[in-house]
Parts: C-alpha cells; sequence; structure tokens
C-alpha cells in the first residue's frame, strides 16, 4: 500500500511538471501575469509601510498647544497640566514657563538684531506660558478640545493652536486611504486576469490528456488522483512567480529605494525590504500558489462535471 501511495504521488508530480513544460508559451503567458499580480501586492505592502511611516511621523509632530493669559498663576497652570494628564486620551503634557519661552524665542531670533533690541525696549516678557499635549492616537486629538472647550480654565486661555495640524493629519489620512484602495483595487484586478489565464492554460493541458484522464476515471481513479498533476501545474506556477518576483524587487527596491529613503528622510523602504526579505519572499510564494491551486481547481472542477 506504501508503495503504491508513494507511486501515485510521483506520478502526480511528473505528470503536474509534463504538462508545465508541454505547454511552454501558454506557460510564459501564464507565469508573466502572475508576476504582475505578485509585483503589485509586494508594491502594496511596502507601500503600506510606507504611509503607515510617513502618517505617524506626522502625528508624531501634532500637538495641541495651549497658550495661557500673562496674569495666571503657574502654580494654575501646573493644576491644569496634572488634570489633562489624566485623561485616557493623553499620553504627555509639557509645560513650558513664560521664562522658558522667551528664552527659546531669543535663542531662535539670536541672528535677528531687530527683534532682540524690540525685546529690551518692550521690557517686560510679553509671551504666555503654555501646556503642550500629546493625545495618545491622531483620533483623540478632537476629543481633548472638546474638552478644553467645556473646561473650567478655558477662561484662563489666550489661545488654543491645533487647526493647521488636524488639517495635516486629515489630509494625510485620506491620502492614504485612496492609495490603499487603488493598490487594492489593482491587485484584485491583476489577481482575476492572472487566474483566468491560468485558468486556460491548465484546461489547456487537462484536454491535451483527455483521452487518458477518461480512461482513469472509467478505471475507478479518484477526482483527487485527476486534479493531482494539474494542482502541481498551479502549485509550480505560483511558486517559480514568486520567486521572480523577488529576484525582479531586489534591485528595483536597491535603485528606487535608496532615493526614496533620501527623499523621505524618515522612511527607509530599502531597510524594510531587507529586513523582512523573508517574510515578503513567503508572502509572494503563497499568493502565487494561491492563484495557482485556484486556477487549478477551478479547471479540473468544471472538466470532472463533464464527465459525471
Amino acid at each position: 500500500m506504501e508503495i503504491s501511495f508513494s507511486n501515485n504521488i510521483k506520478r502526480i508530480f511528473k505528470s503536474g511538471y509534463n504538462s508545465f513544460k508541454r505547454n511552454r508559451w501558454l506557460s510564459i503567458a501564464t507565469l508573466i501575469t502572475m508576476i504582475l499580480s505578485i509585483t503589485v501586492l509586494t508594491g502594496v505592502l511596502l507601500l503600506n509601510y510606507g504611509t503607515n511611516s510617513f502618517i505617524k511621523e506626522i502625528q508624531n509632530k501634532v500637538d495641541v498647544s495651549l497658550y495661557f493669559k500673562t496674569d495666571v498663576a503657574e502654580a494654575d497652570i501646573l493644576k491644569v497640566q496634572e488634570e489633562i494628564g489624566g485623561l485616557k486620551t493623553v499620553s504627555k503634557v509639557e509645560y513650558t514657563s513664560r521664562e522658558q519661552a522667551l528664552q527659546k524665542f531669543k535663542e531662535k531670533s539670536s541672528k535677528d538684531s531687530v527683534i532682540l533690541q524690540t525685546l529690551d525696549e518692550i521690557g517686560d516678557n510679553p509671551l504666555s506660558a503654555s501646556l503642550n499635549i500629546k493625545a495618545k492616537q491622531a483620533g483623540d486629538y478632537s476629543k481633548i478640545i472638546t474638552y478644553v472647550e467645556n473646561s473650567m480654565f478655558k477662561d484662563k486661555l489666550l489661545s488654543v493652536d491645533f487647526s493647521e495640524n488636524r488639517n495635516l493629519v486629515g489630509r494625510a489620512n485620506s491620502l492614504s486611504r485612496g492609495i490603499a484602495i487603488s493598490t487594492i483595487l489593482l491587485t484584485v484586478i491583476l489577481s482575476g486576469v492572472a487566474v483566468i489565464v491560468a485558468f486556460n492554460t491548465i484546461r489547456m493541458a487537462i484536454h491535451s490528456v483527455g483521452d487518458e484522464l477518461r480512461i482513469m476515471n472509467l478505471v475507478g481513479g479518484s477526482n483527487w488522483f485527476i486534479r493531482g498533476p494539474f494542482m502541481v501545474e498551479g502549485i509550480l506556477y505560483g511558486i517559480i512567480s514568486g520567486f521572480a518576483t523577488f529576484l525582479l524587487y531586489v534591485p528595483l527596491v536597491l535603485i528606487i529605494g535608496g532615493k526614496i529613503d533620501k527623499f523621505l528622510g524618515f522612511v527607509s523602504i530599502t531597510r524594510y525590504f531587507f529586513g523582512h526579505a523573508i517574510l515578503i519572499l513567503l508572502a509572494q510564494l503563497v499568493f502565487g500558489m494561491l492563484l495557482g491551486v485556484a486556477s487549478s481547481m477551478m479547471a479540473t472542477n468544471k472538466y470532472l462535471k463533464q464527465l459525471e
């Protein structure tokens, strides 16, 4: 029994490999289409990393700044700091005194003699103390603003600075969603094309050995034994396409990725790709084999229904 099972497995793999070689030009067309699909999928993975890193970088720069009236005592501002710091939506609250604000302003304006002279003429410190608030998530800023607007200390505030940053985060999120939807649609379309091309290739292979399959069916060959060679053929398409796409991406990432890294500065597509090379290759192989298996299942199911 074990020898028979082993022989059957060998026959299935040998038949699948021979079918793959027999329809050479159709196999090449199938491989090219599947490579395009896997290429887009890989691009989606890298683009997703890039956009997420971009949004996180923006979110790290976003904050809410509360500027207090100059006559508000420091002790009252520290109480407000403690109150806001206790909110679940807040990750950090930093206090900047009037003296610290003036010192930072002087350092930034150290090369502008006119501004420094104006400050000396004013004599008194015109700057306000402030609280810089960081939220745990981008969506929490609106909750923090609502809390501030309904708080008991709102009359002590001179201004609340957030609107420009809020618009920036909104635009970044909209851009990310638009890119994600577009690339997913493109992946689905190309995957559908790849399945159709592979389906037709395997169907041609089935028809080329139709007499053998009918004989196998008549003598009691199981459906899975008939499907086996074409499943192997589909898996071969997936494996070759996966490896070919990975090898294609290596020089692309080295050439284009470096330029993207320099342009963005804080995102390294190159480091991400080579740091996750094994996972990316596995994703490409699995996706390719799924396309191949789906195509072979569709083709063999249609043929087996005709035999019934």
